[in-house]
């Protein structure tokens, strides 16, 4: 499964089980080159997304996808803090993806 349709499923998962979500996409800049609207270390997690006092990061990867460097140490930051929870998930996560966000 790409990257981009993995998205789409956990988006449609974060809106039925009434996740309060945001995403970063990238956009083109006016040079031609991609470019993520954020400041700031590299690697933040594609979604971040709060309810009933979880505030919850995850980083998606397609069927094979791998963490970057900065990706993974955001992650292992993230874990280091007590109220909040930190995911890499893949397509064949779904059930567990499913189970966290109900």
């Amino acid at each position: 499964m790409l990257e981009k349709d993995f998205a789409t499923q956990t988006e449609h998962l974060l809106n039925l089980f009434g996740w309060r979500w945001c995403h970063f996409e990238p956009a083109v800049r006016q040079s031609g080159g991609w470019a993520t609207p954020l400041r700031g270390q590299k690697g933040l997690p594609d979604y971040v997304a709060v309810r009933n006092g979880l505030l919850l990061f995850a980083e998606i990867k397609g069927d094979r996808g791998r963490l970057t460097p900065d990706q993974a140490e955001w992650l292992d930051d993230l874990r280091q803090v007590d109220t909040v929870r930190a995911e890499l998930w893949y397509p064949e996560d779904l059930h567990e993806i499913k189970d966290i966000l109900r």
